[in-house]
């Protein structure tokens, strides 16, 4: 008799008995024992769990690795200060928050020594700071051990001073003049959060996972086999999904503990499904009949499923021929859906349709079915997801499903999301890749799973979180708030962010060589390096000195020689770059070159077209470093345009830096190459336009100090070619496009040791 017909009459004869779901099985405590390694009972049918959904099904919870998403985290004893996280683009995320202070008399004291107690809001490594520049000369005390000194000429010396929340700390600062002065703090221990790792070793949570050595426990009784992605089978571990986890580790853990036999889970998930198409069940009968990937996710799941259970010989260790019992069918997904409002509508149905018809498939009729709603973003989750959410809890509410009273439950995971600070990733969609939330996830289905058996299962106890905060409309600040706070800000942004930027390795070697005026060894179109980083903690901290600004005369608004031409090299105007050397007038960029003899026309900036008429192609307005969304005041003709001017430019100082910006086509897909030169020298050069993600960065050439000595003051000669755009990598072919302006700007150097 082969295994196929043998764990079919088993089977059979379990569902004439009534017996299916019957067998007598183990209490779960709230917090479970630590797997003892032996292998589940052979001598019954083995309890088979499906899992499905989509990707956060297939599991996506960081094992290890995690980094904390905040490069730095302050607290500013200013109120003003912004309470939150802070964003210096091209620096990094940073976290501000005020703290909490406690002044003798409720007010700033007027004596030479400044006195109080402060509390810290978290457990870590501090360093304190006071004042910011020259009002940083004093000392802090903190319960009587000095913490911060910088006298005068002197640099900060800083001590790394353990805190803990929920205690008291007098602090005492002396030696300073005037007012008392507003100190902040940076923690310093940035550990990451929210990995298996992390969850289990450091915060001791979910201690079953950890061996008494350190290493993962493994179920022996507990077998996990991917139906879908094909990753192979193993006995139940952290490491069983592989580089990531999901809910079959909590779900897992619990089965284990609930059933003497063995156990077999069948994953079968794919990311990026919605239940209304993909997964779409027979039921629900078809949208897009002619669509050969609607339903097909729900096809994959049953072959999935029938082939593992054919196959269970050889997924199963020790496996001797007792057969097997659908026991259960969880589902954790909903988040396709929630894009199209006709799958939000119907959602509610196609899943009753899905259990059903799961249940008819394997001739279940009363199989246990467990459902994990959604909960991205938590108890503030934004109105689609609630609708969706709210069509998976009514699908186990016995009042609103009375046919499913006892067999099909409804988890509502809202309390298990974890916030980005607290989590290894920043992806809402994949519930930060939090490790605890998937393993509360998966606990909780267990423990219903078991209470739909009839078996007991204590709730796991949760620590108290932070009620969730109501949802309210943003009030924009006050222009009178927004200075305050960016006062309050300026020290930690100038003496924190800033100073860890230009201590970062990865930046301080090009920082310096921006600083020099030297020319890097990779040569790039754009223009915004690693000072641009530094530029904006500046521009955040309310200090405008290091702004590039127009320089010299605005060669913008004066008449360019230009010539526009079809070259013979021609190029599949469907392809790729434009850019590309051709024939043109020689030495058309050298300064004795004779524009007017040549035959060249003179024209006002910008040169352009978009399909042939004189048109702006973007909304970037004359300010800043496009100007896209300025009307062409001269038509760029044919496909090649080259241009010229000679102009009185002033000499060059000292601690400024310099660069020609080529303007009109920064954005994705809105402009081609080009190739700058001074007095007939070639400045810079891209042969391409901008690629994806790129998108919005100013184009150009620096000049660095081999160029230098062309700017001694007096008249430069500027010559430009550049090509129309004919392409888009998704629209082919595309309007002739193309829009150019070129100008000159200065920039103050920022410090940057």
């Amino acid at each position: 008799m082969n295994i196929r017909i043998r764990n079919l009459l088993t089977l059979s004869a379990l569902l004439l008995a009534g017996t299916v779901g019957s067998t007598i099985a183990k209490d779960v405590p709230a917090q479970l024992p630590d797997p003892d390694g032996k292998p589940g009972a052979a001598t019954k049918p083995v309890k088979v769990y499906i899992l499905a959904g989509q990707s956060n099904m297939v599991g996506m919870g960081s094992l290890s690795g995690a980094k904390n998403m905040y490069t730095g985290v302050y607290f500013s004893s200013d109120p003003a200060a912004t309470d939150g996280a802070f964003q210096v683009y091209k620096v990094g995320n940073y976290k501000v928050s005020p703290l909490r202070v406690f002044l003798p008399d409720g007010t700033a004291t007027q004596k030479p020594v400044a006195e109080g107690q402060l509390e810290a809001p978290q457990h870590g490594v501090y360093q304190l700071h006071c004042g910011s520049g020259e009002s940083s000369y004093c000392v802090m005390q903190l319960d009587g051990k000095e913490v911060y000194r910088r006298d005068a000429g002197g640099k900060p010396v800083k001590q790394d001073t353990p805190l803990k929340p929920g205690k008291r700390y007098a602090f005492k600062i002396s030696g300073f003049k005037g007012q008392p002065l507003r100190f902040w703090m940076q923690k310093t221990d940035l550990l990451g959060n929210g990995d298996l790792e992390a969850v289990t070793k450091r915060e001791k949570k979910f201690p079953w996972l950890i061996d008494d050595k350190g290493a993962w426990t493994v179920r022996n009784d507990v077998y996990l086999e991917d139906a879908r992605l094909g990753k192979g089978g193993s006995p139940l571990s952290a490491t069983s999904n592989g580089k990531t986890m999901g809910p079959e580790l909590g779900f897992g853990h619990v089965l284990g503990a609930f059933h003497d036999e063995q156990v077999l889970l069948i994953k079968t998930a794919q990311g990026n499904r919605a239940l209304g198409f993909d997964f779409r069940p027979p039921s629900s009968g078809r949208n897009a009949p002619d669509n050969t990937f609607e339903a097909i996710e729900y096809k994959l799941m049953v072959e999935g499923v029938r082939k593992t259970l054919d196959n269970i010989d050889k997924v199963v260790p020790g496996y001797k021929g007792q057969g097997y019992e659908i026991a259960g069918f969880v589902w954790f997904q909903g988040h396709k859906d929630s894009f199209s409002e006709e799958l939000i509508v119907e959602y509610e149905k196609n899943l009753v349709n899905m259990i059903n018809d799961v249940r008819k498939e394997f001739k279940a009729p009363k199989l246990p079915a467990a459902v994990a709603t959604i909960g991205f973003g938590g108890h503030n989750m934004q109105d689609k997801f609630v609708r969706i959410w709210k069509a998976q809890m009514a699908v186990g509410d016995p009042k609103k499903h009375p046919e499913f009273a006892g067999t099909v439950t409804s988890v509502d995971i809202r309390g298990f999301w974890r916030e980005i600070d607290e989590s290894p990733k920043g992806e809402d969609y994949h519930y930060n890749r939090n490790a605890e939330t998937y393993m509360l996830i998966g606990d909780a289905l267990g423990r219903a799973m078991v209470r739909l058996q009839g078996g007991k299962a204590e709730p796991l106890p949760q620590a108290a979180r932070p009620k969730p905060a109501a949802r309210q409309a943003t009030t924009e600040p006050t222009d009178q708030e927004k200075l305050a706070a960016q006062k309050a800000l300026a020290p930690i942004i100038i003496d924190g962010i800033a100073a860890s930027y230009i201590a970062n390795p990865r930046y301080n070697k090009a920082l310096l060589t921006e600083a020099k005026g030297e020319r890097p060894a990779r040569a790039n179109q754009f223009l915004r390096g690693a000072m641009y980083g530094l530029e904006n903690c500046y521009r955040a901290a309310g200090i405008s000195d290091y702004e590039w600004r127009s320089f010299g005369p605005d060669i913008r608004k004066v008449k360019w020689d230009y010539h526009s031409f079809d070259p013979k090299e021609t190029k599949d105007k469907t392809k790729g770059a434009r850019y590309r050397k051709v024939t043109c007038s020689e030495n058309w960029f050298a300064v004795d070159f004779d524009a007017a003899k040549a035959g060249w026309k003179s024209g006002l900036p910008p040169f352009g077209q978009l399909d042939g008429k004189q048109a702006p192609l973007g909304t970037c307005g004359p300010e800043g470093s496009c100007g896209c969304g300025v009307t062409p005041k001269t038509l760029w003709e044919k496909e090649v345009i080259l241009m010229r001017g000679t102009f009185e430019i002033p000499a060059l100082k000292e601690g400024h830096r310099y660069r020609l910006v080529v303007g009109g086509s920064n954005h994705v897909n809105s402009g081609e190459g080009y190739a700058i030169y001074v007095n007939g020298k070639l400045l810079a050069e891209s042969k391409s336009g901008v690629p994806n993600r790129q998108g919005g960065q100013p184009r150009g050439g620096h000049i660095y100090n081999d160029f230098r000595n062309e700017f001694k003051g007096g008249k430069v000669t500027i010559a430009v070619m550049s090509f129309l755009r004919y392409n888009h990598p998704r629209k082919k072919p595309y309007p002739p496009r193309g829009h150019i302006t070129v100008w000159m700007e200065e920039q103050k150097t920022p410090p940057v040791k």
